[in-house]
């Protein structure tokens, strides 16, 4: 497993509450299971803004009209699925239109997100806005977020979120041209200390930053390019 340190995840939990608008007496729904590095956002961070966490059981998700029913009545504000449950969700709700007047924020991560969904959502619900979240478990879950509250040209991963840096780089950890593709790096207090009990692995993708000499550098799998405007996409992995 990855080892990442309590500053990292502190920073993504803030990260959290600044970009899904996460308040005071605002319900977020945990919908992922305990080991998963998603969940501890999920269940901390309305508990640092003063909001209320509402464990959601996997009994209830796999069952999308007692789903979307629990998000009804639990006047939840804030929830995260995955893109391909978003689609179940957006299936159902399509047959069965609903308001949900007090969720303000759907986040999706984990899966690519297609322009064709974001579209479908907007049909149905426009005043609730769509967070595409980005991140990896070495980099203290997400690194970037793309708020939506329309539906754009092309999905984009947004913006690196505060305190972390997100490079595009090439083989030599040169950053490369606006808009040309290269490997996705990050630097920041998101980079953990590595792999427990792998140091071999550890030393291949932890790395010096040689952009800021004495900081972690992650570099993954990831391949992306900038966009102007400083939002970053997703090009798939380099294996």
């Amino acid at each position: 497993g990855a080892m990442c340190e309590h500053a990292g995840m502190l920073n993504h939990l803030h990260a959290k509450i600044d970009d899904l608008g996460i308040g005071p007496g605002q319900v977020v729904a945990q919908t992922a299971p305990q080991c998963f590095d998603i969940s501890l956002w999920q269940l901390l961070a309305a508990l640092l803004a003063g909001g209320r966490t509402l464990l959601v059981g996997q009994d209830v998700i796999v069952d999308v009209e007692r789903f979307v029913d629990t998000l009804a009545r639990d006047r939840v504000g804030v929830v995260q699925v995955v893109p391909s449950y978003l689609e179940v969700v957006v299936s159902y709700l399509e047959r069965h239109p609903r308001a949900l007047p007090d969720l303000g924020c759907v986040s999706v991560t984990g899966e690519a997100l297609k322009r064709e969904l974001v579209q479908r959502w907007f049909t149905l619900q426009p005043d609730i806005k769509l967070v595409n979240a980005y991140g990896l478990t070495e980099t203290s879950d997400d690194t970037n977020h793309e708020v939506m509250d329309a539906v754009p040209e092309r999905v984009l991963l947004g913006r690196a979120v505060n305190n972390v840096r997100v490079y595009v780089v090439d083989e030599h950890l040169t950053p490369v041209p606006l808009g040309a593709p290269g490997l996705i790096a990050f630097s920041g207090v998101c980079v953990g200390r590595g792999y427990v009990n792998d140091p071999e692995r550890t030393r291949q993708a932890y790395l010096e930053d040689p952009h800021r000499p004495g900081e972690r550098l992650y570099l993954g799998g990831d391949r992306g390019r900038w966009h102007p405007g400083g939002k970053l996409e997703f090009l798939g992995r380099r294996d």
